[in-house]
């Protein structure tokens, strides 16, 4: 193995802040490489944030855009996992590579996302419906309730099949065999991958929010927001609600600062997946053993 580039001496368990520390250092290290596979992601979020603004703001219509898109975001995503798994096995590897087999892959990748997507779009669906009911019944009990019960189910799933996309390109299993193989990994242990995946996810979207207040805090400041203010950039980046403004050129500044800030930390997340998988199968499967006896030979 290289150990040059994750600055350990051989493959090992690695506490949640290890795994942190090395996916910006390979961040960092890798710049260049992970630049060239996100294109394919940010030009995912240019499809769909394009096809939005012909269609109507209507649930069918998102969806309609996010299918379109799909591919491309699914190709990317899993380009990076590619690269970073020859990176974190002391492998070399090119972006056109990682795409390439990315490609190759692409089917079953896509398939098992969708799936995945399910576990979280099924409660999210019921909840929605109960949020209906509030104005001809003026009771929030329904509503509760649904919150209660598909919450938890959301959580569970989202955390208990989240490598997939690993499970596919490093197993090469189908998109059933993905998830269970990702639950295989999480059972027993599913509160610390929960803790781990908040703590991966807070690092990374930490950066795009900090980018994306500062540039607003800027127009802001200078008064060339278009009557925008603080309430509602925080609206629209966190709670994805519109961005009112009467100033073109800081409207179009923010969303496509939003739109490469987004794409730029993709990679973030995807690193931190991919080592707290490895991390998995390193304690629960032997991993690095099987790693050093295969170098051995």
């Amino acid at each position: 193995m290289n150990t040059n580039d994750l600055g350990i001496t051989n493959i090992k368990p690695m506490s949640i802040w290890d795994i942190l520390d090395t996916t910006f250092s390979l961040f960092r290290r890798h710049f260049l490489l992970y630049l060239s596979i996100v294109t394919i992601y940010f030009l995912s979020n240019i499809i769909e944030y394009s096809i939005k603004g012909f269609l109507s703001e209507n649930s069918v219509n998102q969806l309609v855009a996010s299918l379109a898109s799909l591919p491309f975001a699914i190709l990317g995503m899993g380009g990076i996992v590619i690269a970073t798994t020859a990176i974190y096995l002391g492998d070399e590897i090119t972006s056109i590579e990682a795409l390439r087999q990315s490609l190759h892959k692409l089917w079953t990748l896509i398939k098992a996302h969708i799936l995945w997507r399910l576990a979280q779009a099924i409660p999210l669906i019921f909840i929605s419906l109960s949020i209906t009911s509030i104005v001809p019944t003026g009771s929030w009990a329904l509503l509760v309730l649904s919150a209660v019960i598909c919450l938890p189910f959301l959580l569970y799933f989202t955390v208990r099949w989240i490598f997939y996309l690993e499970a596919v390109i490093v197993e090469n299993t189908n998109a059933i065999g993905a998830l269970y193989r990702s639950s295989d990994l999480v059972q027993d242990n599913w509160w610390q991958v929960f803790g781990a995946i908040i703590l991966i996810t807070l690092s990374s979207h930490a950066i795009e929010y900090i980018f994306v207040f500062s540039i607003g805090t800027t127009f802001i400041l200078f008064d060339l927001a278009g009557g925008t203010n603080f309430i509602t950039i925080f609206e629209w980046s966190i709670m994805q609600k519109v961005l009112d403004s009467n100033s073109y050129v800081f409207y179009v500044t923010m969303i496509g600062s939003k739109q490469i800030i987004n794409s730029l930390i993709q990679p973030i997340w995807i690193i931190g997946v991919v080592l707290l998988y490895f991390d998995r199968r390193i304690r629960k499967e032997g991993f690095d053993i099987e790693q050093t006896a295969t170098s051995m030979e």
